[in-house]
This record gives C-alpha cells, sequence and structure tokens, in this order.
C-alpha cells in the first residue's frame, strides 16, 4: 500500500488537510504500507512564501513524517510538481498524436459567452467543443501565429465513469455531464487533474484519501487515466467528510471565529499528541469509542469501515478536554521544560526557580495549551487588587471575623522565617487554635489577604509561592 498527501503551497498546514494527511498516514502504517507527500505546486500565481516549508515542518511537527517527500525522497522523484513539467508536457502531446486530445484556441470572452448561453438556455455549462472541429492546416496556422492554445482531454461518448469509494461505495459519473477538460496550459503548465493522475502513476500510489470536495475531480481523473493508458494500476479512492464548525458551514477562514492553522495550535502550546488524537476523531471513531487513544493505538485499530459519511464537527471544547487529558499525564520535568518555553510573563515575583516550578506545577492539571500558564499566573498571584471586596469577605469585616482571623495570622507568620510546603499547613492550624475558626471562616480570609481571590490553589502552594513578606505587606496594605 503507498498512500500520499499531495498539498499545493497556496497556503499553510490547515486543519482540513492535516486530517487528510493523518488518515492516510494511519491507513499506510495500518497495512504497513508507505506514505508519501508530494508539492503540488503548478498553481504558481497563489503559492505563498513558506507553504511547503508549513507543510513538511508540521507533518513533523504531529509526528506523522513521510516515509518519502521533497526532503527525504524515494524511488519515484521528484517530490514538486514544477520538477517535472516536461513529462506532463510529453504525456499531453502524446494523447494529441493518438487523437485522444486537441488543441484549443478559444479566449476566455468566448468561454465565457458559450458558458452564459449554456445557462440562458436551461444547459449544463461545459465547452460547446468548438475547436475539436478545427482541421489540421487552420491548426497549424493558429500555432504559427503564435495564437496561444491549450490542449484539452476529448472525453469518450457516452460512457459511464464508476468506481467503488471506499467511503462512500459505488459511484458513477456519465460523461454527458461532463466537459472536455484543460489538461495543459497555454505556458505549458499541466492542470490539477492531469498532473495527479500522472505523479499517481509515476509514484505507484494504491489508495487516495481525500476530501469530499475531490469527487467532482474523480470521474476526470479516472477518464484521464484511461486515455494515458494507465488502467493497469487501479487506484483505489476514498473521500472523507467536510469538516464544519458549530454553525454547521464548512471550516473555513470566511465563516469561522475558529484559527484555522495547525501552525496557530502549535504556538499556542497545544501538545502535538493531544491534536492528533483529535483529528483522528474527526470522522473515524475507535471500536470502543476511546476518546484518549495515542498514534500507535489509533495505527492498530484504523479500520477505515469506521470513517462515517456524515459532516465532521470541529468540537473546539472537545479539543481543549483531550489537550488538557495529555498535558495532565505529563512527567512533571517534561512537563516543566514543555511550558516553560512558553512563559511571556515577569518572573521576578518567583524568588527562585523552585517557587517558579512549583507555580508552573500547581496550574499542570488546568492546563489545555501551554500559552494559558500566562494568564493564569497572572490573574492569581500578579493581580492582588483589594479594591473589590466579595461579599462573603464583607460579612466577616462587618463582623470582625477577618481582622480576629488576619491578625491571628500575622502574629504566627512572624514567629517564622519562612512559608514553606511543609509548614504551610502548620501555619494555618494554628490560626485555627486561635480563632477558633473553621471551614471557610478559617480559610477564605487567609485566601484572599494573600492572592485577594476568593478561590485558587491549594492553601499551601499559595502561602508558599507568594510568601511571608508579601503577604505581611498585604496584610499591612489591607487593614
Amino acid at each position: 500500500m503507498r498512500t500520499r498527501y499531495a498539498p499545493s503551497p497556496t497556503g499553510f498546514f490547515h486543519i482540513g488537510g492535516a486530517r487528510t494527511a493523518l488518515f492516510n498516514y494511519l491507513f499506510a502504517r495500518h497495512h504497513q504500507g508507505i506514505f508519501i507527500c508530494r508539492i503540488e505546486d503548478t498553481d504558481t500565481e497563489r503559492n505563498v512564501s513558506g507553504g511547503i516549508a508549513s507543510q513538511l515542518d508540521n507533518l513533523d511537527w504531529l509526528k506523522i513524517t513521510p516515509d518519502e517527500s521533497p526532503r527525504n525522497p524515494g524511488a519515484f522523484p521528484p517530490y514538486v510538481q514544477t520538477q517535472k513539467l516536461k513529462r506532463y508536457q510529453d504525456l499531453a502531446h502524446k494523447l494529441l498524436k493518438e487523437n485522444k486530445a486537441y488543441y484549443c484556441f478559444c479566449t476566455k470572452e468566448e468561454l465565457q459567452q458559450q458558458r452564459v448561453t449554456a445557462i440562458k438556455n436551461g444547459l449544463t455549462p461545459k465547452y460547446n467543443r468548438h475547436c475539436l472541429h478545427l482541421n489540421a492546416k487552420e491548426i497549424q496556422e493558429k500555432l504559427h501565429q503564435g495564437i496561444p492554445a491549450v490542449i484539452r482531454l476529448k472525453m469518450t461518448d457516452d460512457t459511464n465513469l464508476a468506481w467503488n469509494d471506499l467511503i462512500r461505495g459505488k459511484m458513477n459519473v456519465h460523461t454527458s455531464a461532463l466537459t472536455d477538460p484543460v489538461i495543459l496550459k497555454s505556458n505549458g503548465i499541466p492542470m490539477y487533474n492531469f498532473a495527479v493522475v500522472v505523479d499517481d502513476y509515476d509514484m505507484q500510489i494504491t489508495h487516495v484519501l481525500r476530501g469530499e470536495e475531490h469527487i467532482s475531480n474523480t470521474p476526470y481523473q479516472i477518464a484521464i487515466k484511461q486515455a494515458l493508458g494507465f488502467d493497469q494500476r487501479m487506484i483505489e479512492y476514498g473521500h472523507l467528510s467536510i469538516i464544519v464548525d458549530d454553525t454547521g458551514k464548512k471550516l473555513s477562514k470566511r465563516n469561522s471565529e475558529l484559527k484555522q492553522f495547525i501552525e496557530d495550535y502549535k504556538q499556542m502550546g497545544f501538545l502535538p499528541e493531544a491534536i492528533a488524537n483529535f483529528l483522528a476523531l474527526l470522522g473515524w471513531s475507535s471500536k470502543n469509542n476511546n476518546e484518549i487513544i495515542n498514534l500507535s493505538e489509533i495505527i492498530k485499530e484504523f479500520d477505515i469501515n469506521r470513517i462515517s459519511k456524515a459532516p465532521a464537527f470541529f468540537d473546539f471544547k472537545k479539543m481543549l478536554w483531550i489537550s488538557n487529558q495529555y498535558i495532565k499525564k505529563m512527567p512533571p520535568n517534561e512537563y516543566l521544560s514543555f511550558v516553560l518555553s512558553f512563559l511571556k510573563i515577569d518572573t521576578t515575583f518567583f524568588r527562585n526557580k523552585n517557587l517558579l516550578e512549583l507555580t508552573l506545577l500547581t496550574f499542570q492539571s488546568q492546563l489545555s495549551y501551554a500559552s494559558q500558564i500566562n494568564d493564569l499566573i497572572t490573574n492569581t498571584f500578579l493581580t492582588t487588587n483589594f479594591a473589590n471586596i466579595p461579599n462573603d469577605v464583607q460579612k466577616m469585616l462587618d463582623d470582625g471575623s477577618f481582622q480576629i482571623n488576619i491578625n491571628a495570622f500575622k502574629n504566627v507568620l512572624l514567629s517564622y522565617d519562612e512559608i514553606t510546603l511543609e509548614n504551610a499547613n502548620e501555619i494555618v492550624n494554628k490560626v485555627k487554635k486561635i480563632t477558633k475558626f473553621n471551614g471557610k471562616n478559617l480559610y477564605l480570609p487567609i485566601r484572599f489577604i494573600a492572592i485577594a481571590k476568593e478561590h485558587g490553589p491549594e492553601m499551601n502552594k499559595i502561602l508558599t509561592i507568594v510568601g511571608k513578606h508579601a503577604i505581611l505587606k498585604n496584610i499591612d496594605t489591607f487593614l
């Protein structure tokens, strides 16, 4: 088995492309096959700088590195389409000689007028084959005059083009519904459907999983393959469902607030394992309906019969939950190394490296992506504002219990050199013994005076991280 992911560098690594790449990777790996990435860059006007690197770098980041690609070519180079233009040109001219294709000299304006006329007459807009009827002399005269010409495939009449879709079952399209497609542009660059067929044949691709928007391309590719005599090497196609956002519309940067590119999630600090897990569940499910399933387990389980034809919902909340499960399970040292690279805040608040690491570890179970750490630390420890008094605190101030608690807390603190994880609970228990307060009456004033919040992490961690001197200063400021 040889599968492929064949992006065009007209944009960066999109969620939809990532899902397609992943499914081809999983399908190949499950059957001990080869996964290939080639670059379809013939739309030269729309190619963006860095587009190829974005595709290959992020495949590596997701840990679905191709066995063959422009970076590690295999036995069937080149892996970039613009490096094999002569191959496409030679095959297009071969079809001309065999009378399976023909020159077309129609201008854009003439083609547009044909389209308008067809629609006006209630017909399917398609090329009217005007140039198919030119004789050899007329063709040579136009070529001699330098009139731009494309090459069109001559579709066979009254033919049914059928395939057994790996996901959707039996499908077929009659050639009466199709036009004679351009296979080679006047500048010698192949059209998408022609180049794809040639590349798949040259690279011995056996199975193609791609988005359902390519269903309309499939009959044309079958026709081109037949014209070229490539039938002896059959390819099986499977068309994945679209991915929709929470409005039910196809995931698109034009109609969704969701981030569209893998690079965005990488920069936010999502784990690649979590992204791969989430993407695998966009249209596929494990036999046990497991939600947290790593790449090696998915490979073992991957069954193309479990791919759904229904639209796949991009559930961002589910993505956050899956990512949180992975972060929570990270070993402490691995987690610290990971999250430190996303830390943007001023760390001078933390008196030493150990306190910074304690703070980072304190929030590990709450993170869905690493950059969240900045807001969590800032909102918890770096914004001590006593201007807004919560109702529960105000009640304690009114009845005097808050002041009793805090004065006792201050006196206990003064007897310690510093607060540590080991003595923090001892300090609170001494306050309890002095005040005879329990529950909220004990803990709320202490937490509030430490971080100016009603809620937060465990008390011993709060007190240790903020420290004796900062808490004493807060007490004097507040009172």
